[in-house]
């Protein structure tokens, strides 16, 4: 049996994590894609252009349930990583003013990753589209919650410095199994 290390890619909006994750081809790492673009993109379909904004805690509640399915799947390999967490719905909620539904906190109390790596907001690469409504404003503020609410439910997050793909996915390597 493997004994499966759960590893998470968090932090500011268009900081390098999707681009970082695509970029892992590593025998014994299996990767998750972040699914909330695969939800507002569904959103807007039915003609709800910012489902965050227009309804936050139904919009929070699905992601919360991907990122659930994806948490507790099995993987023969020896790393889970994940883009975005389940602690990231909540620190969303919370920076936002919005309430978090007793249920999310108790989960986030009893699950955690083993390590958690963390994006800062990186101006230089920071682009807007479809799915990224916020500004760099909004995301220097949520890169602090993200911070906050990890470091909350007992998680060290080890930040990402701004480099080139290649020296960050160095970085993530060498410090994957210390």
């Amino acid at each position: 049996m493997v004994n499966t290390q759960k590893v998470v890619f968090t932090g500011a909006p268009s900081s390098g994590k999707t681009t970082l994750l695509n970029s892992v081809k590593h025998p014994n790492i299996h990767t998750y894609n972040e699914v909330s673009r695969a939800v507002i993109n569904q959103a807007q379909k039915m003609g709800i252009h910012r489902p965050f904004l227009e309804n936050p805690l139904a919009f929070s509640e699905v992601l919360f349930e991907k990122r659930l399915l994806d948490f507790f799947a099995k993987s023969s390999k020896q790393v889970q990583l994940y883009d975005r967490g389940l602690h990231d719905v909540i620190a969303f909620l919370k920076e936002k003013g919005q309430e978090v539904p007793c249920g999310m906190h108790e989960v986030c109390t009893q699950f955690s990753y083993n390590k958690v790596f963390i994006f800062p907001p990186w101006k230089e690469i920071y682009t807007q589209d479809a799915e990224r409504n916020e500004d760099f404003l909004e995301a220097l503020k949520l890169h602090d919650a993200l911070v906050e609410t990890y470091t909350f439910y007992g998680m060290k997050c080890k930040e990402v410095p701004r480099d080139s793909v290649n020296n960050r996915l160095d970085f993530i390597l060498d410090n994957l199994w210390k």
